[in-house]
């Protein structure tokens, strides 16, 4: 995470130096990435770059973790807009990604797609990691229509959006990588369903008001 000093510069030079740094991580793998190029179009001496950040990789991850924050800005949209439906949303934010990538000019979700594709070799897991479970139910909790949703405890909330960004950011990344490809869309979609469905066997009287329904 970047110092107090970072924190406390005016937005408009932390911006020239976060916007310095994705342009270096589009154009080459982390391992690759200069600091020294980043500096330089930052306008800034090596030892300021070093009061604000441990390393490049702490700038890295902090770079990353804004476009992560952005894309669960952008799922507490699309909640709204669907009102409260959780699984809809997460299908919603996949394309609404998915067409970002396909205009020409994607902002912020472009810039960490193309970070993404530069560094084919970073873990999906590696997003995952930037999730905190406590501040997403914080935030996206009062957004989900619990009415929609077979809640018995008090946490399961919280627990089940967990589990559900566990499962849909892979996916997102994967969609990233692959530049869209509809089986990894449709993977999305079949396993969302299986959540919304449940994964335990039914019980007798399920099955039997199942087949009722249906007429089987």
């Amino acid at each position: 995470m970047p110092s107090s000093t970072f924190l406390n510069l005016p937005a408009e030079k932390q911006e020239k130096l976060l916007e310095a740094a994705t342009r270096e991580f589009t154009r080459r793998p982390f391992n690759e990435a200069s600091i020294n190029q980043i500096i330089k179009e930052a306008g800034i001496p090596r030892g300021s770059f070093y009061m604000y950040f441990t390393d490049k990789e702490d700038l890295f991850r902090y770079l990353l973790k804004g476009y992560v924050d952005q894309l669960f800005m952008l799922l507490e949209e699309c909640l709204l807009r669907s009102r409260g439906d959780l699984f809809r949303a997460l299908m919603d934010l996949y394309d609404y990604v998915q067409e970002k990538c396909r205009e020409q000019h994607m902002g912020e979700i472009g810039a960490m797609t193309e970070i993404i594709r530069c560094n084919s070799g970073m873990q999906k897991n590696g997003l995952l990691e930037m999730l905190d479970s406590e501040a997403l139910f914080q935030r996206l909790g009062g957004a989900v229509n619990p009415d929609l949703l077979d809640l018995r405890r008090e946490r399961d909330l919280g627990d089940v959006l967990s589990a559900l960004l566990v499962v849909v950011a892979p996916m997102i990344y994967s969609g990233l990588q692959n530049g869209g490809d509809p089986a990894t869309r449709e993977q999305l979609e079949n396993m969302l369903d299986i959540f919304k469905r449940g994964m335990g066997a039914k019980s007798a009287a399920e099955t039997v008001d199942k087949e009722t329904v249906y007429g089987n």
